[in-house]
């Protein structure tokens, strides 16, 4: 009997189509040069992506950035040296915000770094890592493919993206990407790597417990539960606690506004008074993804309950204990299933300053009359449709 082929040889540059296609990318922005000429040659004769020409690389960051928001995962590709010097913008800012972005430079042949050959586009220093360097601040993880390393390198580097929620860079030597090189025949599963049995059990209780525990328990949400694809179980939770959950600015919309249990946003002394008290003086406080910056927390005026549960990614906090090897979805749903249900309460929703008075056409225009008539002018489900509207142009 024959086995199912494990490997099959394919092209470098061809592999790492594949293996983009496979992650769901579809369309791949960027700017043309002469050492991604050959990467570009192989996407028009094997038709896996669409490409999407911008008008330069700093653009193509920022398109790739918003394609990972819709998506999950965006890529673009750009030329060496000053095409990634001039996308590095845009890579730090989706660094900063949790948004994966596999940054593809196509660089300088192999067989000049392996004859120290000075190349255009370089430092001509003699020195080649400038670049990749560069984007260490700014990037999880760097590699420079090799036909001993790809294989690897482009799996480690997609997964590690979709994974953390963070741009990663690669450099493709322009010789290397018609070569023939050995590489997994089965296709690239996105998948997080399940959470250690006995550490997930004990985070679930200990968090669970505190909850069960408490008489005012609420949730606050930053940008990570839309990263992580967690706001469904967020919100069976809270209908579950019958806990009320705010969001900061960062997190505006990842929380359905018209869900009973919404509070609003939180930031400090910039929130609604009882949006800040319901947050600042629960007894058990999860916060998902909390990452404190002057414009989330009304220039530092937040008080985050001292002893409120932090949850991340693929850690959590609660009190003294730190639960590492623990992925955010299967923590929530373990919660979900553990933690008993409350008594169900009168609706929290927030809508102050909702209601518009009768404007006169000679007044002085002012910030509240201005954000009154944008609020009577959306319509529940208007963000909704704008986002399945953004959604169906890419598809």
């Amino acid at each position: 009997m024959s086995s199912i082929p494990t490997t099959r040889r394919m092209k470098i540059g061809d592999f790492l189509l594949r293996r983009l296609e496979e992650a769901g990318v579809r369309h791949l922005f960027g700017v043309p040069g002469d050492y991604n000429l050959g990467l570009l040659q192989q996407l028009q004769d094997s038709g896996a992506l669409k490409w999407v020409g911008t008008t330069g690389e700093l653009t193509a960051s920022y398109a790739a950035d918003g394609y990972a928001r819709l998506k999950g995962l965006g890529a673009l590709l750009v030329t060496n040296g000053v095409g990634a010097l001039s996308a590095i913008n845009g890579v730090g800012g989706s660094y900063s915000e949790h948004v994966p972005v596999i940054c593809i430079s196509g660089s300088i042949p192999l067989r000049s770094i392996d004859r120290g050959l000075g190349m255009h586009h370089t430092m001509a220093d003699g020195t080649w890592d400038h670049f990749l360097d560069a984007y260490t601040p700014v990037t999880v993880a760097r590699a420079r493919l090799t036909p001993r390393n790809a294989a690897l390198e482009i799996d480690r580097l997609i997964l590690t993206a979709w994974r953390e929620k963070l741009p990663v860079y690669m450099e493709l030597p322009s010789d290397i990407t018609d070569l023939d090189i050995e590489v997994p025949a089965g296709p690239l599963v996105l998948a997080e790597p399940p959470s250690d049995s006995e550490r997930l059990r004990s985070c679930i209780a200990a968090v669970a417990g505190r909850l069960a525990a408490a008489t005012s328990p609420a949730i606050l949400v930053d940008a990570d539960a839309d990263r992580f694809g967690v706001a469904p179980e967020l919100m069976e939770l809270a209908e579950k606690l019958q806990a009320p959950v705010a969001v900061n600015n960062a997190a505006k919309s990842v929380i359905d506004e018209t869900f009973p249990l919404y509070l609003g946003i939180y930031g400090g002394k910039a929130s609604e008074p009882q949006v800040r008290k319901a947050i600042e003086t629960s007894d058990c406080l999860l916060s998902i993804g909390y990452r404190p910056i002057e414009v989330t927390t009304g220039d530092f005026t937040a008080s985050l309950p001292a002893d409120a549960i932090h949850a991340r990614g693929h850690s959590v906090d609660v009190g003294d204990d730190n639960y590492q090897a623990v992925t955010l979805r299967e923590v929530l749903r373990g919660v979900i299933d553990a933690a008993p249900a409350a008594a169900r309460r009168a609706p929290r929703h927030v809508a102050a300053g909702v209601a518009g008075a009768g404007a006169d056409g000679s007044a002085k225009l002012t910030q509240a009359a201005y954000w009154r008539a944008i609020q009577n002018y959306l319509r529940p489900g208007a963000m909704s449709c704008m986002s399945t509207t953004a959604r169906h142009s890419l598809s």
